[in-house]
């Protein structure tokens, strides 16, 4: 089996990959693999090292590092036949921790080289393609604003203390969200193509890897108070209880601005550009290796 591995050497706590890339490449290796560790150089390096490899007709590209770097070397796998590989070395991990690969580097290796290959639906914002979830509102300024310092000093802690202090500031500006014959004015969207948001918190709980489908929740409130609200629902797993939250399932959905306001929109933790934006899932987008009790 042939194999890249491409990784980000400054993604997750102060790791030193180059220093782990030995034992990384031996355990591969040991498996049969012939792999090639290709480290990024700047936002998008992964994008274009995964074309490369799909190009190269390889077997699989392995992302090693955070969310980040998954989702550029999926976008670079997007409708090929080479399977996108998962090693998690980031700040969160988040699609990790939803398919259950280990965290650590000898669990997560192991789970790896017996990974089973599966393809899978893929989120899309306009033409750009995320794992796991689309946010706009209050949700994709956080992660505009965020320091990667920050970021990587408190973990996922840092966007929820960055968006505290975003509501003290911060108007909400009033959204149009349609899908199907589904009108909803409201100032917050999160559409999850998996639970997770974060390591411990499942906004979007209805979410299927394997479905083609997004988990939509619509944020409804109107001023700091609301928002206050969800979060403690959300730390709680009660937001859905709300009766200013919107919760469907759709495999498509415009999303709209009232007046000439800008608001952002993020995927899967990046930075995506603004509002308006239609959101849609292709099926069978993707080859993932996964677990064998999750392929």
């Amino acid at each position: 089996m042939k194999a890249a591995l491409i990784y980000n050497p400054r993604s997750g706590r102060g790791k030193a990959k180059e220093k782990l890339l030995p034992r990384v490449l031996s355990r591969l290796e040991e498996a049969g693999m012939d792999v090639t560790p290709q480290p990024t150089e700047r936002m998008g390096h992964a994008i274009e090292l995964a074309k490369y490899a799909a190009a190269s007709e390889l077997d699989v590209a392995i992302a090693w590092g955070g969310d980040g770097t998954l989702n550029e070397v999926a976008c670079g796998l997007l409708e090929t036949s080479t399977a996108l590989g998962v090693l998690p070395g980031g700040t969160v991990n988040v699609f990790a921790r939803e398919v259950g690969i280990p965290l650590k580097l000898e669990g997560a290796l192991d789970t790896l080289v017996s990974g089973q290959v599966s393809r899978i639906p893929v989120g899309f914002a306009g033409e750009r393609a995320f794992l796991l979830m689309a946010g706009v509102g209050l949700d994709g300024e956080v992660v505009y604003r965020l320091k990667a310092g920050f970021k990587d000093a408190l973990g996922a802690v840092a966007f929820w203390l960055d968006g505290f202090r975003l509501l003290a500031s911060n108007p909400l500006t009033p959204l149009r969200i349609r899908s199907g014959g589904r009108e909803i004015l409201g100032t917050g969207l999160i559409a999850g193509k998996i639970r997770r948001y974060g390591p411990r918190y499942f906004i979007t709980p209805d979410a299927g890897l394997h479905e083609p489908e997004l988990d939509v929740v619509v944020f409804k409130g109107t001023n700091r108070r609301d928002y206050l609200r969800y979060l403690a629902g959300v730390l709680g797993h009660f937001h859905l209880q709300f009766k200013d939250i919107e919760h469907f399932k759709t495999d498509a959905l415009t999303i709209e601005v009232e007046g000439a306001s800008r608001v952002r929109l993020q995927l899967d933790g990046e930075p995506a550009g603004y509002v308006p934006i239609e959101l849609s899932v292709r099926d069978n987008a993707l080859a993932v290796l996964l677990p064998p009790q999750v392929a």
